[in-house]
């Protein structure tokens, strides 16, 4: 016989996580009140321990060295990376900042799109007791069919916010809606160019953007929070709102940014060969080889967009066109044995022309012995292949002094 139900007390299990107490919940009579609370920015209570409070953002404003605009079409341009034509930008601050069913956000910054502003609604949670009250409040202000965008939100906010909701014995509303994670195009365009890709260095770095005093560390938040449920004064918690609205803004700004770059407009080459990188990763051979084109018009930094399109072009068995990429890298080659024997293969195989893909072999070995590296067991295998390599040419060029050579097997032209 299966074991009757009692009634479900949601303000407990809230409270607790799921998990069982040591010590009843308080009884509601002795649970602050939303007037008890002091200190809190304008806004107003929505429901029993829920604070919700809205900035607006005009676009066209100078944020740093960019300016805000609509993020409707540059969410559009970052479609196949999960971005969205009506985004949603989304950040939480947390009691923790290692997840887990013991750590909940008090705090939801939510960047949503007017027709002439960026709005900033914030929800504040009073209390883990309305949990269920904040969630939903959450849920009305999410515009039907939106994206969403956030930063690290694949791996934190959003499995963090899934699990309260599951909690709470709930299904979200964005629970299966488009979601772009930042973080990973950040670290795409920017990874070993930056000492780190947090957003905080994003904002100095890229979008030129320095916070005021006000701002908090992220690292302190979990404290202040817990320190506000003590004594319910929220004043020092304003530089939390004020860093939670500026994530929020610069969200939108950096979305921007990341959509003209994927889109060609770059400052410089690596820029531009990075998006191309980020083109092909999706299948779209063509535009990343258009991107990696564009970024030979850039005068430094051209050696990468060059070996990719090399590459390619080779891969496609266009022999011709990847021979002239590889000469052409040769002027800007820091360690060019790769090319050259490279090169000497699609001489020997392709134009049978064995005494060029010899001389080219022989010039690989005298750089990789002017420059050896002791210990070093590639460079001990880069000379065998080398030597092996050369030692064959030797034979064949030896064997049929009168070859003719120019000839390309793929069916293309002379070179």
């Amino acid at each position: 016989m299966p074991r009757p139900r009692g009634r479900f007390d949601s303000e407990k299990f809230e409270k607790t996580g799921g998990a069982p107490e040591r010590n009843p919940a308080p009884r509601e009579a002795a649970l602050p009140k939303e007037l008890d609370v002091a200190g809190l920015p304008d806004g107003e209570w929505i429901a029993r321990g829920v604070y919700r409070m809205e900035r607006r953002f005009r676009y066209g404003s100078a944020y740093g060295r960019n300016v805000l605009t609509p993020p409707g079409e540059s969410g559009a341009a970052l479609k196949l990376w999960g971005g969205s034509e009506r985004p949603v930008f989304l950040d939480t601050e947390t009691t923790g900042l290692s997840g887990g069913t013991g750590t909940y956000a008090f705090l939801i910054g939510l960047g949503i799109c007017a027709e002439d502003c960026l709005r900033v609604v914030q929800l504040f949670l009073a209390g883990p007791a309305w949990e269920r009250s904040w969630l939903e409040a959450v849920e009305n202000e999410l515009p039907h069919g939106c994206g969403l965008v956030t930063y690290n939100g694949r791996a934190f906010d959003l499995p963090l916010l899934l699990t309260r909701y599951t909690l709470a014995r709930s299904v979200p509303s964005w629970r299966y809606a488009p979601h772009m994670d930042l973080l990973m195009l950040a670290r795409h365009f920017y990874r070993g160019r930056l000492e780190s890709c947090s957003l905080s260095s994003m904002e100095k770095n890229v979008l030129g953007l320095r916070r005021s005093g006000e701002d908090v560390p992220g690292s302190q938040i979990p404290w202040m929070y817990t320190r506000f449920l003590r004594d319910s004064d929220a004043s020092p918690l304003r530089g939390v709102f004020y860093h939670n609205t500026l994530d929020i803004v610069s969200l939108a700004v950096l979305q921007r940014r990341i959509a003209a770059m994927a889109s060609g407009d770059c400052d410089c080459a690596a820029d531009m060969v990075r998006a191309g990188d980020l083109w092909l990763a999706k299948g779209f051979e063509e535009r990343a080889r258009e991107t990696w084109r564009a970024a030979l018009g850039f005068t430094r930094d051209r050696h990468a967009a060059l070996l990719r399109l090399a590459e390619t072009e080779r891969a496609a068995g266009n022999y011709r066109a990847a021979y002239g990429y590889y000469k052409e890298s040769l002027a800007t080659e820091r360690r060019p044995v790769r090319t050259l024997e490279t090169m000497a293969k699609i001489e020997e195989h392709r134009f049978r022309r064995p005494a060029d893909a010899l001389a080219h072999a022989r010039e690989a070995l005298r750089w990789l012995e002017r420059h050896r590296i002791f210990k070093d067991k590639n460079w001990e295998a880069d000379r065998a292949s080398l030597l092996h390599r050369i030692e064959r040419l030797e034979r064949k060029t030896a064997r049929v002094p009168g070859e003719r050579q120019g000839e390309i097997l793929s069916g293309g032209e002379e070179i």
